[in-house]
């Protein structure tokens, strides 16, 4: 399980390794030593909590091959999304994206045009009233950190 603990409580979220075996296989080992970041409000995509994870701690998730491709995600998934160095304008390192779509009407769709996450994951559905709560706290309050975990259940 995938634990993403935020001030206001934490959000669990089930690895689905059928539709995306390297994707979860990926995080589960990279997320054994816990990290913090920064979580802040998607510009384009709608209801999402988008995070970057920093690609020089995480150089085998830049390998993670596109898998369960998804453009236009639904409530409680989790996306990831690697793109390599200077694709993103103004980024020269590779950005590694995780999103979490906590509401409806979510799209992958950027000024740069459609770029598909790997849905490996969804958060609980007992989590959703939370997910949504701190979906519209980072609108309201700005970015705060996030600290991200791997459980074995």
């Amino acid at each position: 399980m995938l634990v993403f603990a935020f001030k206001a409580g934490e959000l669990h979220a089930q690895l689905d390794p059928q539709l995306a075996p390297e994707t979860c296989a990926a995080f589960s080992e990279a997320l054994r030593t816990p990290v913090t970041i920064r979580t802040r409000h998607a510009m384009f995509t709608g209801p999402e909590m988008s995070m970057q994870l920093p690609a020089a701690q995480y150089p085998q998730l830049l390998q993670v091959p596109q898998e369960a491709a998804v453009i236009m995600p639904v409530e409680g998934q989790v996306l990831f999304t690697s793109l390599p160095a200077r694709v993103w304008p103004g980024s020269s390192e590779p950005i590694l994206d995780l999103g979490i779509f906590y509401g409806p009407y979510g799209r992958t769709f950027f000024p740069s045009g459609w770029l598909p996450g790997n849905a490996f994951a969804h958060i609980a559905a007992e989590h959703f009233p939370l997910m949504k709560q701190i979906g519209r706290s980072l609108i309201e309050s700005g970015a705060q950190d996030v600290e991200l975990s791997f459980r074995s259940i």
